[in-house]
């Protein structure tokens, strides 16, 4: 699912510039690479970061606001997921919004189309939103 966020963030930038980190799995390994990464980021005036879940997003902009990088005024961050903690935190973070009931429904009928044999759709896109908070803020 990540790679198709990815896919579709890129696809509506493609005018624009984007870099894309592949960020490691372990919460350690994410850690050293964010330290040795975020100074280019910000050298190279990227203006925003989109993180492929409010899980990243949120990690990330704790680890930036711990090395006194206002969040939005020096870089703004946007999520994927809308989950509780983007609501909670501070700033609040701006993130894309989906049903979780429309993801499961399409999930279920998927995998009853193939235990029953039956065609099914290998590309799936649902509807979202854009949740503005404080976490970005007007160019």
């Amino acid at each position: 699912m990540d790679k198709e966020r990815i896919e579709g963030f890129r696809k509506a930038f493609e005018q624009g510039e984007t870099y894309r980190w592949e960020i490691p799995k372990t919460e350690k390994e994410r850690m050293h690479f964010y330290e040795d990464n975020y100074m280019q980021l910000l050298k190279s005036n990227v203006t925003a970061v989109f993180a492929v879940s409010d899980f990243y997003a949120l990690e990330f902009m704790r680890f930036l606001q711990g090395k006194n990088i206002r969040i939005p005024e020096d870089i703004q961050i946007i999520g994927f997921d809308d989950n509780m903690a983007s609501r909670e935190c501070n700033p609040s973070l701006t993130t894309i919004h989906q049903e979780a009931g429309l993801r499961a429904k399409a999930a279920i009928e998927c995998l009853e189309a193939m235990r029953d044999g039956a065609e099914y759709k290998t590309e799936i896109v649902l509807p979202v939103d854009l949740i503005k908070r404080e976490s970005t803020r007007k160019l």
